[in-house]
């Protein structure tokens, strides 16, 4: 006979590896928590707290006078938006109470049905060619947007051979980055550029800058959430920090430097470049991401109208960071209509958008710098970066709490209240 502490045990191992596959999917801390107390309430307990963070969950399972705390972790975080989905979709649907053995028959089936949609050759083309959107928005040439989708693709190939042989994530990171680099030089050298197209290096490695994490430790923060927040705010600058070292240790040895500044929308001409690119680039993004088609073609909208009002207030005089703000907050307030009218979580249609607006010039110019010790021009580049990056982070934020009741007001999934019909 299955003591009934076996049997809530049993119970709450699914609802947390609920958690653990949501956690590992990329998403924040506040859809985890939301996920695993819905299942929890159709498993029937009184009460759950949990402690979320990007690689652990610790939480605590109440049913009547009995209680259960249990810790897993993970040692690999990364970004699946189609397992999102799934596990958002499995949550959402249940309308009865369930057991353990059903929810684990569903996690099997998710597990085994939801995984990579796209082939590295797929991938190898979609990072290029976003990084090449780059190039363009940052107002380099064509000889260099060519070099960039060179460059970069070479540079996912690598790091993608490295993450199907489970290689440590800055292994393939900081591989990446430097191959992208020394491909980009190889070109230079080859066919004799100037290196006048040696600054456009830059764009090459932008494919390796973690804007989901980066964006989702901004959404959780601003809900207090430090648990979730500040870990996956780390992970983030710890990617971040490997591929800018990687790069400022390359471009030492090549004599490469990266952009000054970056130029800002000098005729209304560029609008139309623009648009191109910001859709071609937010879709390579979002290929990255494992996004179904369907999310693809929504963030790509999403973010191409996002940036478009973003640079097209910044030609207006706007400083960059009101433009940065106004473009996130657009993406956010977008992306609500979208994800309801498509039913897909509104994380991977709204982050996938807001990446094509991070300044990863910046990020590349502020480590380049202080590798020579011009600290003034690192700490400035530095600041630039971080304060855009915040600024776009705002406004999806603001969209949130303009659009989602229960986020605004912090109203959580009540176990004891009746499942929905």
């Amino acid at each position: 006979m299955e003591s009934a502490q076996h049997r809530m045990g049993v119970e709450a191992d699914a609802v947390l590896r609920l958690g653990m596959l949501l956690m590992g999917a990329g998403t924040g801390g506040y859809r985890v928590i939301r996920a695993m107390k819905r299942v929890a309430r159709a498993l029937g307990f009184d009460r759950l707290d949990a402690s979320i963070a990007v690689t652990t969950i610790t939480c605590t399972f109440h049913k009547g006078d009995d209680f259960r705390t249990i810790v897993a972790t993970q040692d690999s975080p990364g970004v699946d938006a189609s397992r999102i989905e799934a596990l958002e979709n499995l949550t959402h649907g249940i309308r009865q109470q369930i057991t353990a053995e059903w929810l684990n028959e569903q996690l099997d089936e998710i597990e085994k049905m939801v995984v990579k949609r796209w082939s590295l050759p797929v991938l190898v083309v979609a990072a290029g060619l976003a990084c090449a959107s780059f190039a363009v928005l940052n107002h380099f040439t064509l000889v260099d947007a060519l070099m960039v989708t060179v460059a970069a693709a070479s540079g996912q190939f690598v790091r993608g051979m490295l993450a199907k042989k489970h290689a440590r994530q800055l292994a393939s990171v900081a591989a990446g980055a430097v191959t992208a680099c020394l491909m980009y030089w190889v070109i230079i050298e080859l066919f004799g550029l100037t290196q006048a197209a040696a600054p456009g290096f830059v764009a090459s490695v932008l494919f390796v800058v973690p804007g989901f994490p980066l964006f989702s430790a901004i959404i959780d923060l601003s809900r207090f959430d430090f648990a979730a927040g500040i870990s996956r705010l780390a992970y983030a600058v710890t990617l971040i920090a490997t591929a800018t070292l990687s790069v400022a240790l390359v471009s030492w040895m090549t004599g490469m430097e990266p952009p000054a500044h970056v130029p800002q929308v000098a005729d209304p001409h560029f609008f139309i470049r623009a648009a191109v690119a910001s859709f071609v680039g937010v879709a390579g993004f979002a290929f990255l991401f494992n996004s179904s088609r369907r999310m693809v073609g929504i963030a790509a909208v999403t973010g191409t109208v996002g940036n478009l009002i973003r640079l097209g207030l910044v030609y207006t005089g706007a400083t960059m960071y009101a433009g940065a703000f106004v473009g996130g907050l657009a993406i956010g307030l977008i992306g609500w209509v979208a994800s309801k009218k498509a039913h897909i979580p509104r994380t991977t249609t709204t982050v996938p958008a807001a990446v094509i607006m991070i300044p990863g010039p910046s990020m590349f110019a502020s480590i380049y710098a202080l590798n020579l010790g011009d600290m003034q021009m690192g700490v400035t580049a530095a600041a630039t970066a971080a304060l855009t990056v915040l600024a776009i982070g705002i406004g999806m934020v603001t969209a949130r709490m303009l659009t989602d009741r229960a986020w605004l007001f912090g109203r959580h999934i009540d176990l004891d209240a009746p499942l929905p019909r």
